[in-house]
C-alpha cells in the first residue's frame, strides 16, 4: 500500500497537476502550532521543474505560518488526495526556500514557472523534495453527484461520500488474523523514527523503557544549536565565577583553576 520514492515519476507528477487542491503542512522546532494550509489550482500555482524541484506561488492570506516555517527550519510537506473513483494520497517531504515578491529573484522565478502573477501574490516558494511518499487514500471521500440519501428532496448534487474501500481491507486483514502483523510492521515507527503504536511496539519485543530512552537520547542529540548554546553558557559561567573568586582572593577549585 505504502510506496517511497527519491523523487516525482512523469506520472505522479501529471496526477498531482491533475488535482484540484493540494496542502502543504509545516511547523516551528518550539511552540505549540503545526500549521496545515490547503491551496488550490495546482495547474495554475504549483510547478514542477523536474522530478526533485518544485514551486508554488503563495498569495497573500490572513497567516504567513508556511512562510515562517520555510525560513526557520525550511521543513515543509506538500500533500495531494484524490476524490474520485481512483484513491490515492500523495506526499512530498521537502526543504523550501522563500523568494519574496520584492525579491530580484521574483520575476524571474516567475517565468521559469510559466505562471503569470495573481493578484496579491507574497513570495515564490520553492521546494527540494528529497522523498515521495504514495498511500492508498481509502479513507478519503468520494465526491459523488449521485442523490445525497441525507437530502432526498435536493436531487441529483455533489457530496463526500464515505469510500468502502478501507473497511474492506481491515475486515480481510481481521478475518485472516493478520492485522496486529501489519501494526507491526508498519506502525511501530514513524518516518523518523519516533515512537508509534505502544501495542505494536509491545507485540515486537521492544523493551520500552529502553527504546523511549534510546529515542529520547536521539532527539535530544539532534539540537546541535542548543547543545552548542548550553556548552558555552557553561564555559562563560564557570569562568565568570573564577574571575570573581579572583576577585575576592579565594582560592580556586581545581576543576575551574584547570581553565586557566
Amino acid at each position: 500500500m505504502v510506496q517511497f520514492y527519491d523523487s516525482i515519476s512523469d506520472d505522479l507528477r501529471d496526477w498531482a497537476l491533475q488535482q484540484q487542491v493540494f496542502f502543504i503542512a509545516s511547523a516551528p522546532l518550539t511552540g505549540s502550532h503545526i500549521n496545515l494550509s490547503p491551496k488550490g489550482l495546482p495547474a495554475s500555482t504549483l510547478t514542477v521543474f523536474d522530478p526533485n524541484h518544485v514551486a508554488y506561488i503563495d498569495a497573500t492570506g490572513s497567516g504567513i505560518e508556511t512562510i515562517s516555517h520555510v525560513y526557520e527550519n525550511g521543513r515543509a510537506t506538500i500533500m495531494f488526495c484524490s476524490f474520485d473513483k481512483s484513491p490515492r494520497i500523495m506526499r512530498w517531504f521537502c526543504k523550501g526556500r522563500v523568494v519574496e515578491y520584492d525579491d530580484p529573484e521574483f520575476e524571474g522565478w516567475l517565468k521559469k514557472m510559466g505562471k503569470e502573477k495573481i493578484v496579491g501574490t507574497r513570495a515564490v516558494i520553492l521546494f527540494d523534495v528529497w522523498k515521495v511518499q504514495t498511500s492508498c487514500g481509502y479513507a478519503v471521500p468520494l465526491v459523488s453527484s449521485n442523490i445525497d440519501p441525507v437530502k432526498i428532496d435536493e436531487g441529483p448534487r455533489a457530496y463526500l461520500e464515505d469510500r468502502k474501500t478501507l473497511g474492506h481491507w481491515a475486515g480481510k486483514h481481521v478475518e485472516a488474523g493478520t492485522l496486529q502483523d501489519y501494526h507491526q510492521k508498519m506502525n511501530a515507527r514513524s518516518h523518523d523514527g519516533c515512537g508509534g503504536l505502544k501495542a505494536a511496539r509491545r507485540a515486537r519485543g521492544e523493551h520500552m523503557l529502553l527504546e523511549d530512552c534510546m529515542i529520547w537520547m536521539r532527539r535530544t542529540t539532534q539540537q546541535r544549536e542548543a547543545m552548542l548554546v548550553g556548552a558555552l553558557l557553561a564555559i562563560l559561567t564557570m569562568l565568570a565565577l573564577r574571575f570573581v573568586v579572583e576577585g575576592l582572593g579565594l582560592r580556586l577549585p581545581s576543576s575551574i583553576r584547570g581553565l586557566q
